[in-house]
């Protein structure tokens, strides 16, 4: 299937043609109705973490298999604040953590990439989160 790509500057006023993009693309993988939604959800989360917390152009990627779809969201910027893994103001990683199957969180050196996955049906349909 067709894979997803997206770069955005650092600027939040590009997430809502992101959200646009991305639910147009899920429509044409065989992802529709909350869970796309979910994932479209989910991945304006993580992209607007990485634009407010690390001010740097933010790649999203999406692909889609028989049982898995991958979305990963990177930043080549240096991230400001405080970690992912520690108590924030906002609850956005929790609302990731909720909408997906996995959640992969990989901060380096002047990059951090959020790969979410969310496990879904041969033929289409999502499989059931707990």
């Amino acid at each position: 299937m067709e894979p997803f790509e997206v770069s955005l500057p650092p600027d939040l006023s590009g997430l809502r043609g992101l959200r646009h993009d991305l639910a147009a693309w899920l429509e044409r993988v065989g992802i529709s109705g909350s869970d796309r939604d979910a994932v479209v959800l989910a991945t304006h989360e993580a992209a607007a973490n990485g634009i407010e917390h690390a001010s740097a152009r933010v790649v999203v990627r999406g692909v889609r298999d028989e049982e898995n779809l991958l979305v990963v969201v990177s930043n080549s910027g240096r991230w400001r604040g405080r970690p992912w893994d520690e108590p924030r103001g906002g609850s956005g990683l929790t609302v990731i953590r909720g909408l997906m199957s996995e959640l992969d969180i990989n901060v380096g050196q002047g990059r951090t990439t959020v790969r979410m996955r969310m496990d879904v049906e041969e033929e289409g349909g999502p499989k059931l989160r707990p």
